[in-house]
């Protein structure tokens, strides 16, 4: 298993929704018509990747976390994780026409406010042989769960 390769898709993730957050911010403060024509794609996003990404999180790689002494900011993630799930609830119930500017900003701030807090209080307490060795450990977990 190649460790740093999961390594750089997990951080990569991160990147993706960090520029994804960072577009979106702006396009919410341009009009209501743009901001409407982003709902089914970043409603897609988060259901789709970013829930990948946080299921991975919660399931595999913040058991780990916390087993290094890592509880508190573990528990503010997935608070975090809880919260933009929230909001794509209520983005998705947005009708037809309903001005979504607000709600889509708050999306893209609350994005970047959690990837800037995992990127700052959570990467950088391990080393890179730290988090190879979690990688490792995550994919053994896996593969002692589903033989």
């Amino acid at each position: 298993m190649e460790y740093d390769r999961m390594l750089a898709e997990l951080f990569g993730e991160e990147d993706r929704a960090r520029e994804m957050a960072t577009r979106l911010a702006e396009l919410a403060k341009r009009s209501p018509e743009s901001a409407a024509a982003e709902k089914s794609s970043l409603l897609a996003f988060i259901r789709g990747p970013m829930e990948r990404h946080f299921h991975y999180e919660e399931s595999a790689l913040f058991p780990q976390l916390e087993g290094r002494g890592l509880g508190a900011e573990v528990q503010v993630a997935v608070k975090q994780h809880d919260a933009l799930r929230g909001l794509a609830d209520k983005l998705a119930g947005a009708t037809a026409g309903e001005d979504v500017r607000g709600l889509i900003f708050d999306i893209a701030r609350l994005m970047l406010h959690h990837t800037n807090f995992e990127g700052d209080y959570i990467y950088p307490e391990l080393t890179h042989a730290d988090w190879r060795e979690l990688m490792k450990e995550t994919v053994e977990q896996k593969q002692t769960a589903n033989p």
